[in-house]
């Protein structure tokens, strides 16, 4: 049975784990990240109310079901045209007008083991985006470096293929949020990117996790320090969620304008305000990947992130 769910003009806090970026190809927390002490960073007592446009929209939302939102002020909608979707035995292409509006692309991780880069190309990927690192979940929420970043920024490029990358997030401050922002540039080094450098923060099904008590205000804030961060070194910034968190703990008026990559495991996405990178599948098969993988649509053109 679909449940009915309206959705208050302040955000409430998540508690639903997620698929995706972070919880398929995230790392194991650190051997010192078991302590679950409580947190000492300061937390917002209660959350800011948003802007709407005070339009009720009903939706029926492949992972939520059927729910009513308060329209918000400001924030572009999809204006993707569904009939454009097609597909064959491996992705998903979208058109407007009979030209392709599409790139193709797959996200990668040391949980995707060694990749042969020149069959990923030969495949017919256009893009991968590739984990640098993350922040583990416990108390002490120690920063670590993907063990395969490297040699898939650079078999990806190698090879061909235009390349992106995100950071998987457990920031509960700004400051966190910063330090994962340096630190991804860290990794990059002199590395440049194609597609946007992404900010990866998901709410983690464990009664300890260290962002429990991070509120809705706090998590757009944390999302807000991570991308100017990104700006200001000259990456395209993003942010990588589900519509669950999208509706119901970011405050998207906030985040308006830095590009979405939404995680929606269905046929066609609904989600109701625009976005340009769609995470559709996380059971993909491509050559040269060993298992599955995480398929991606880009809606636009590489130019359009180029440096």
């Amino acid at each position: 049975m679909k449940k009915i769910i309206s959705i208050a003009l302040t955000a409430t806090v998540c508690t639903a784990a997620f698929c995706g970026c972070g919880s398929n190809n995230g790392a194991s927390p650190s051997p010192n990240d078991t302590d679950t002490a409580s947190q000492s960073a300061t937390q917002p007592v209660t959350d800011t109310p948003v802007k709407t446009t005070g339009n009720k929209i009903h939706i029926n939302d492949n992972t939520l079901g059927d729910i009513w939102i308060t329209e918000l002020d400001g924030v572009d909608v999809n204006k993707l045209n569904l009939s454009g979707f097609t597909s064959d035995e491996t992705f998903k292409y979208y058109y407007e007008n009979n030209q392709s509006m599409s790139n193709e692309g797959i996200d990668v991780s040391s949980f995707s083991g060694t990749i042969d880069w020149e069959k990923v190309k030969e495949s017919g990927v256009d893009f991968a985006m590739i984990r640098l690192g993350g922040r583990g979940y416990g108390a002490q929420g120690d920063l670590y470096t993907d063990d395969n970043a490297a040699v898939n920024l650079k078999g990806a490029r190698d090879a061909g293929i235009k390349i992106g990358a995100y950071f998987y997030s457990q920031a509960t401050t700004n400051a966190e949020a910063e330090e994962e922002a340096t630190y991804a540039k860290e990794i990059l080094g002199d590395t440049k990117l194609d597609y946007p450098l992404v900010y990866d923060w998901e709410i983690v099904k464990d009664d300890n996790a260290r962002t429990d008590s991070v509120t809705s205000t706090q998590a757009t804030e944390c999302a807000v320090a991570f991308c100017e961060k990104v700006k200001s070194f000259g990456y395209i910034p993003m942010v990588y969620s589900a519509s669950r968190e999208l509706y119901f703990k970011y405050d998207l008026t906030r985040l308006k304008d830095y590009e979405l990559w939404l995680v929606q495991y269905a046929d066609l996405p609904n989600f109701y305000y625009k976005f340009s990178m769609w995470q559709y599948s996380q059971s993909g098969h491509i050559n040269g990947v060993e298992g599955t993988v995480d398929l991606n649509v880009s809606f636009k053109n590489v130019a359009d992130y180029a440096k």
